[in-house]
């Protein structure tokens, strides 16, 4: 069965919302689930690394103003108030909204990106699959509630794709489109340094260390750094105050062991359905790039929330599927020169 574009992205659309609605009202989120009003909200997300998240929290805000028209601040269904006792549902809502619309066009972001078949080595099988896969899996790790996550995942599949479809022939317009992408998605979560460490693989395959790899990579990190130095100079919390969970570093609860697990599982799946040496070699090197991220989960973050893996996995995943036959620079021909050379000095 031939693959259809079209089609596709009818399929992921419908899915998407599927998934959202099934997360938000066949499931209520029952974990950071104390943020359904705005005051509540404020309480958590007003301090500490929660307030440099402004873009999706703005968001937010301005959904929950455009259900103001229509709906009281006030009163909620008994699910809701469970976890938060002063709880809107209008508030709820409007994270409903929110992240329904990110996972469409996360998922219309997935649909473009398979179908780009001069990068991507894909069956239609493996189309499909990745297909229902992505949502899926997001609306899975959507049981901790945040405003942010599923905008950080449309970005980063945005940023792909741009690189995928138009670097080849537009390089350097290329290259200024994703340095805007990553400020606008460093002003939504930091962890769109995940971004600067897959435009690097990217680059480092295609054109192997030279000038436009140099370049290309200082433009991405300099376009985060400064968004990321910027947000914590002109955003002071008055409170001085760091909020965490009580649970932060626990590696031994049974929830972060499940978490854990979940980690290992997928990130074993990517390496296992990637048929070339070279493209698990260029996960192992995103992740090894992605170590500050992931120090800092380990270190600060909590396993059990699974939705902290979910852009390593993306990440993963398309580069399981790379097409770098074409490309000039291979590190397993790299490495096998630097083995030839030992070999030969030892001798």
């Amino acid at each position: 069965m031939k693959f259809n574009t079209y089609i596709s992205l009818v399929v992921a659309v419908v899915l998407a919302m599927v998934v959202s609605k099934i997360v938000y009202f066949g499931f209520t989120p029952n974990y950071a689930n104390f943020v359904f009003s705005k005051p509540a909200f404020n309480s958590i997300f007003q301090h500490d690394v929660y307030q440099y998240r402004v873009l999706s929290k703005y968001l937010l805000f301005a959904i929950d103003h455009w259900l103001a028209a229509d709906m009281p601040a006030q009163g909620a269904e008994a699910r809701i108030l469970v976890g938060t006792p002063s709880g809107s549902e209008r508030f709820y809502l409007a994270f409903y909204y929110l992240n329904a619309a990110f996972l469409v066009l996360t998922s219309i972001m997935v649909v473009l990106i398979v179908n780009l078949d001069r990068q991507l080595r894909l069956t239609v099988m493996e189309k499909n699959l990745i297909i229902f896969l992505v949502p899926m899996l997001i609306g899975l790790s959507q049981f901790t509630v945040c405003c942010y996550d599923v905008s950080s995942y449309f970005f980063q599949l945005l940023i792909i794709y741009i690189f995928l479809r138009f670097a080849e022939r537009h390089y350097w317009a290329t290259m200024l489109a994703i340095g805007a992408l990553i400020i606008l998605s460093t002003a939504n979560r930091e962890s769109s340094a995940l971004s600067v460490s897959m435009v690097t693989v990217l680059l480092l395959t295609r054109y192997g260390l030279t000038r436009k790899t140099l370049v290309g990579v200082g433009v991405s990190a300099v376009c985060f750094l400064v968004t990321y130095v910027a947000l914590r100079i002109l955003i002071v919390d008055p409170q001085h105050e760091r909020i965490f969970n009580n649970q932060v570093g626990q590696f031994f609860l049974d929830t972060n062991l499940i978490g854990l697990l979940f980690w290992g599982l997928f990130f074993y799946l990517p390496f296992a359905i990637a048929e070339e040496t070279e493209n698990r070699i260029l996960i192992g090197l995103f992740f090894v790039l992605s170590l500050p991220y992931i120090i800092t989960v380990f270190k600060d973050g909590v396993l059990w929330e699974v939705r902290l893996y979910i852009p390593l996995f993306l990440g993963a995943l398309f580069l399981s599927k790379l097409n770098v036959s074409a490309h000039a620079f291979r590190l397993t021909r790299f490495f096998s020169r630097l083995r030839v050379v030992d070999e030969m000095e030892v001798q």
